[in-house]
């Protein structure tokens, strides 16, 4: 698996140390699907209207100690943004879009709307929050186009009220072919094992093919790569049917990373894979405070000096990732 060019190593390691602190503090009673790129990309564009501690409670959780300036930090994620986009093609559709909507009852600040094109690609769309309706249908017409219909009701119209001041929304879009397809003719009916030892019969995926594998002491992996060669899927499955929270316990960016440069690139494997479809709504609030990101939610504490011309108290009410996936 490819390692991007033109971004140094320090910040890929910034960003899989977050997106493994932020799998690992989450509730995970129930499956969860997350994209800790999308959830990056909208924290930096809450950072750069944010100061004061606000600001540097997000950027040590995403960069933790690193020397990165802030203009560097953003640079990079536009350069990676742009990598993994050009990395699509015929066979692959991959997008990630972002959009400022923000009260007529305010003024965003130049050097933010600057910034959030900049990097982000972000227009800044002006509305009028007291009509909640039409608002919210406004910015869940965005959300259904950017993603291809899969997310369509993403903004609740008892959300908006005239103390709302903005919005901030991170679309992402990702739809691939399987280099080697999975037949309908070897689907079957297989009993797949949840926690608690509970069990379910699911429609599963069945093929013989040979792609990159790993072998662990309790655990494998394999990579299974879609059409163009640019993407791969990985998949790790405990040994032991029940061996589920021992391998989550394991993840670290040290682990993800002896994987994928311990594969054995062609190994003849049987990949069984189910079916399904699934999408999970987190709210941010209740998570980050888990990595000390605190103050942008607090009423008192939250400093959003460099966002708008008013002097307002503004702060984050909610963060929500919302992610769909189905297979």
């Amino acid at each position: 698996m490819d390692t991007l060019q033109h971004i140094p190593v320090d910040f890929e390691q910034s960003l899989i140390e977050f997106s493994t602190s932020l799998y690992k503090g989450l509730d995970k009673r129930d499956s969860v699907c997350l994209s800790p790129y999308s959830i990056t990309a909208a924290l930096l564009l809450v950072m750069i209207g944010a100061s004061g501690r606000s600001k540097q409670q997000i950027s040590s959780a995403i960069f933790q100690n690193s020397l990165f300036s802030d203009e560097q930090q953003l640079k990079f994620y536009k350069s990676l943004h742009s990598q993994l986009t050009q990395r699509a093609g015929v066979n692959v559709s991959f997008a990630s879009a972002n959009r400022l909507f923000v009260s007529d009852q305010f003024t965003v600040l130049q050097t933010v709307q600057e910034n959030a094109k900049r990097y982000f690609g972000a227009d800044i769309s002006i509305k009028d929050f007291t009509k909640s309706e039409a608002s919210a249908y406004e910015m869940n017409s965005w959300v259904s186009e950017q993603t291809d219909g899969k997310i369509k009701d993403l903004i609740k119209e008892d959300w908006l009220d005239q103390s709302t001041v903005m919005f901030i929304i991170n679309a992402i879009y990702f739809k691939a072919t399987w280099e080697k397809q999975f037949l309908p003719r070897d689907t079957q009916k297989e009993i797949f094992y949840l926690p608690n030892n509970k069990k379910i019969e699911v429609e599963m995926m069945i093929q013989q093919t040979v792609i990159p594998y790993f072998r662990g002491l309790d655990f494998s992996a394999i990579a299974l790569p879609f059409k163009g060669g640019k993407f791969d899927m990985v998949f790790i499955l405990p040994n032991e049917i029940h061996g589920l929270q021992n391998l989550e316990a394991k993840i670290t960016p040290k682990f993800l990373s002896d994987i994928s440069a311990g594969f054995i690139r062609k190994h003849r494997t049987d990949v069984y894979i189910p079916k399904f479809k699934l999408e999970t709504e987190l709210n941010l609030k209740n998570e980050l405070p888990k990595l000390a990101v605190e103050d942008i939610f607090n009423k008192a504490k939250a400093n959003f000096s460099n966002l708008i011309d008013e002097r307002e108290e503004v702060y984050m009410s909610m963060l929500l990732s919302i992610k769909p996936s189905s297979m």
